[in-house]
C-alpha cells in the first residue's frame, strides 16, 4: 500500500524559511522517505531584492542535503499566467515517473508550513484515499468584483501575464463553474487520470489563455472527471484572507484547532516565533535558530495553560 506524499514547492524567496520547510517534510520523523520536487522562480536568482538573495544556492544546498529532493529547472512564473499551472502540471509528471511510492501530491508555497504532525498527515489522507482535497466555489457565488467574473483573455510574456479586456467567450465542451484556492491535495489517481482524460486538453488549452488559470484548473478537472463527487468537507490548508494575512502569535489558537493539514502564508521576518512554535509542537527540526529567539520560543510555549488547549 502506497503511503508517501509528493511534494511540490514554488519558492521564490526566504532561504531559512525553505530550508526549515524541507527539514520538515523531508525528515518528519515517521520512517518515510517522501518525495520533493522544488522550484524556484527564475527572477529570484537575479536577487534583486534582499529576501530573494541567497534562494537558489540555499535550494541546490537542500538538493545536495537530502536524496529526497528533486530540484527542477528554474522557470519564469508569473502571477495570473498559464506558468504556474503548467509548472504543476509538470511537477505532477515528474512525480509520477520518479516514484511509485506516494499516495498523494501537495503542492506548497515557500511561506507553507505543516500544523499536523507527520503521522496525523498520513492519517488524515489515508481516512478516504481517494478523496480529492480543492477548494470549491461556485463562480455564483462570488463577490461582483472577483477578477474571475471578467474573463480576461491573457497573454503571458517571460516576466509578466498580460491581460485583456474580456470577457473572452466561454468554453464549450466543458463545465467551468467553479473557482478556489490553487493549494491542493490529489490523490495519485486523480494525478494519473488527468494526464491521459480527452476532457484535459480542451480544459488546458483554454485555459492556457485565461487569468488567473491557476485558481480555475484543478476545480475544473475535477467538475469534468471521476472526482466530481469525491471532493473532501475541507480542502487542508488554513489561509486567512483578506490577504493571505501573514500568521502571528496572536493566530496560533486558530492555527493548533484548524482542521487543516497545512498553513500560510508565514514569514520569520514578520514573527521569529509562530515556525518554531509549530515545529516543536509537531515534533519537526529546525535548524539554525539563534539562542535568544530560542529563549523567547520556549517563554512562548509556557503561557498558561492556554497552550495545552491549541493542542487538544
Amino acid at each position: 500500500m502506497r503511503s508517501g506524499i509528493a511534494y511540490f514547492i514554488l519558492a521564490h524567496h526566504r532561504p531559512q524559511q525553505l530550508r526549515w520547510l524541507i527539514e520538515a517534510l523531508a525528515q518528519p520523523g515517521d520512517g518515510h522517505r517522501d518525495t520533493i520536487i522544488l522550484h524556484i522562480d527564475r527572477k529570484s536568482m537575479l536577487g534583486l531584492k534582499p529576501e530573494r538573495r541567497g534562494i537558489w544556492q540555499m535550494a541546490r544546498a537542500l538538493a545536495a542535503e537530502f536524496p529526497n529532493v528533486i530540484l527542477m529547472r528554474p522557470r519564469f512564473t508569473n502571477w495570473g499566467g498559464w506558468s504556474l499551472s503548467r509548472i504543476q502540471l509538470d511537477a505532477i509528471a515528474i512525480a509520477l515517473k520518479t516514484s511509485a511510492d506516494w499516495s498523494h501530491f501537495v503542492n506548497l508555497s515557500g511561506q507553507c508550513y505543516p500544523i499536523k504532525s507527520a503521522g496525523q498527515i498520513r492519517q488524515a489522507l489515508a481516512a478516504d484515499p481517494d478523496q480529492v482535497f480543492v477548494e470549491m466555489r461556485h463562480l455564483s457565488t462570488l463577490p461582483e468584483d472577483d477578477w474571475h467574473l471578467r474573463w480576461h483573455p491573457m497573454l503571458e510574456l517571460p516576466i509578466r501575464a498580460v491581460k485583456f479586456k474580456g470577457p473572452r467567450p466561454p468554453p464549450e465542451g466543458f463545465e467551468l463553474a467553479y473557482k478556489g484556492s490553487q493549494w491542493s491535495i490529489l490523490p495519485r489517481a486523480f494525478c494519473e487520470w488527468q494526464q491521459r482524460a480527452e476532457i484535459g486538453k480542451p480544459i488546458r488549452r483554454y485555459l492556457s489563455r485565461l487569468l488567473l488559470s491557476d485558481e480555475l484548473i484543478m476545480q475544473t478537472l475535477v467538475r469534468n472527471g471521476p472526482w466530481r463527487d469525491k471532493v473532501a468537507p475541507h480542502y487542508g490548508r488554513e489561509i486567512i484572507f483578506p490577504g493571505p494575512k501573514v500568521m502571528t502569535r496572536e493566530d496560533l489558537p486558530r492555527l493548533m484547532r484548524s482542521p487543516a493539514l497545512y498553513a500560510r502564508k508565514f514569514d520569520h521576518e514578520r514573527d521569529p516565533h509562530v515556525l518554531p512554535y509549530l515545529a516543536r509542537q509537531f515534533g519537526y527540526p529546525i535548524s539554525g535558530l539563534p539562542e535568544g529567539s530560542r529563549r523567547a520560543d520556549a517563554a512562548l510555549e509556557s503561557e498558561a495553560p492556554e497552550s495545552e488547549a491549541w493542542a487538544q
